[in-house]
């Protein structure tokens, strides 16, 4: 999905903000080449972050740096509590 895209599904994003979350490594999307230019391609899970890390930064007051630290944290958090569900369940 390109920027356009991505500003759509969040509500109060600008494409300069979406543009500083890319140029400073918070993002990776895709690069497409299209004729002579780039374009980002925003995959769905780099939607779904935009969209926490947006919530924490304009609800909050957080600064992007931080945003970005407590949504991917929440992240693994989130992945270690299924990883040990899944293998408490293997297990009996």
């Amino acid at each position: 999905m390109y920027a356009g895209g991505v500003l759509k599904r969040v509500n109060g994003l600008t494409y300069n903000k979406l543009l500083y979350f890319v140029r400073a490594g918070y993002l990776e999307p895709k690069k497409v080449k299209k004729k002579s230019l780039y374009y980002n391609d925003f995959s769905e899970e780099d939607v779904e972050l935009i969209k926490r890390v947006w919530t924490f930064i304009s609800k909050y007051n957080v600064g992007v740096r931080a945003a970005f630290e407590r949504v991917r944290d929440e992240g693994k958090e989130l992945q270690l509590r299924l990883n040990l569900k899944t293998r408490s369940n293997n297990s009996s």
